[in-house]
């Protein structure tokens, strides 16, 4: 093979007999150093509707405040207000992770680089499947807790979930609208679902916003549920040609490809997708246009995302450790639902 040009892991999967000691150390790291970042990258794209990054570990949360206008006559002087913000403070935690690697020269002379790029693969699967779980666990565990921020200080974050009736301040809706923050909760549940199960969903989510585009997530298993509640309008197959007097849903066409994430109609103003990392029984909404339900959290100093811990630099993939510092916590507590369609009362998913 030539012994110029950057190579890409892809580039190396197709190789079958050479070592990395043949390729060299320093063409196999440039290329697992493109493919983390490309890596990285597909992550945060993959939740850009969801999550923002950051490396805030407290913000304030909650109310806007209100005053009340005083009657006049052409003379009067309005009497003084104070108005009084309510907040409450919202703590996102940071966790290390890692993969031990046992790489070693030894390894290098003896093993393909083939071998070493599918263990890199595999884990950026464990990557992906770990970001999947903490998300899941931030929307669909109703139970705040109390994180110990051990990477940074000790300090004791309160970490919140969505709106879960703990007595927390909400923000105000459209027209002024309250809500009682002891008894509002975004975890709902019915043993059977209808259709008014899923508007009520929305309804959740919908009056806290006055505008931006409604979403439901569900897990494929409740797609025939779905598909068969009154109100819901499916959009069509390109392959099926459909009636001159049909009803269907305008915009976009089922994508017969991605059987697992795929918009597949509309259900009132909300428009229905299967998504694979959906607990089965369980229905997800929010707003996208709406500021973003959950915080990714990420060291102010060192590396982000997944990425190979070193401590030679001439000899970088020598490293001990792939490892990966981050958190997922809620901020934006009303711009998120979950309904659980396994029984009468909330019951979180086991992850």
């Amino acid at each position: 093979m030539p012994r110029y040009g950057t190579l890409t892991l892809t580039d190396i999967l197709a190789l079958q007999t050479q070592s990395v000691i043949e390729i060299g150390e320093d063409r196999m790291f440039e290329a697992f150093d493109i493919e983390l970042r490309l890596h990285r990258d597909l992550l945060a794209a993959k939740y850009v509707d969801l999550c923002e990054f950051t490396t805030d570990r407290l913000r304030a949360y909650g109310g806007t405040g209100s005053v009340d206008l005083d009657p006049l006559d052409e003379m009067g002087t309005p009497d003084a207000q104070k108005m009084v913000i309510p907040r409450s403070t919202l703590g996102f935690p940071l966790r290390r992770w890692g993969i031990s690697l046992q790489w070693t020269r030894h390894w290098f002379l003896r093993h393909t680089a083939r071998e070493l790029a599918l263990q890199v693969r595999a884990q950026e699967d464990a990557d992906v499947r770990l970001l999947d779980t903490e998300i899941k666990r931030a929307f669909f565990v109703p139970a705040n807790y109390t994180s110990i921020d051990r990477l940074r200080d000790g300090a004791s974050l309160p970490v919140k979930r969505l709106v879960n009736a703990d007595g927390a301040t909400i923000p105000n809706g459209p027209d002024g609208v309250t809500f009682d923050g002891s008894t509002h909760t975004h975890y709902l549940a019915t043993a059977s679902l209808i259709a008014a199960n899923l508007q009520s969903l929305i309804d959740t989510v919908t009056e806290h916003y006055g505008s931006g585009e409604v979403l439901v997530y569900i897990n494929k298993g409740s797609e025939a549920a779905v598909r068969a509640l009154t109100g819901f309008v499916g959009y069509t197959d390109s392959r099926i040609r459909q009636p001159l007097d049909a009803t269907y849903a305008q915009g976009r066409n089922v994508d017969y490809f991605n059987v697992n994430n795929r918009a597949i109609g509309l259900f009132g103003a909300a428009e229905i997708w299967v998504k694979p990392w959906i607990p089965a029984g369980y229905i997800f909404s929010f707003v996208r246009g709406a500021p973003k339900p959950l915080v990714i959290r990420q060291p102010d100093v060192g590396e982000t995302g997944l990425h190979l811990e070193y401590d030679d630099e001439v000899h970088p993939l020598r490293a001990r450790v792939l490892a990966h510092e981050f958190g997922v916590g809620v901020y934006n507590r009303t711009n998120g639902a979950v309904l659980y369609t396994g029984g009468g009362a909330y019951t979180a998913p086991t992850l």
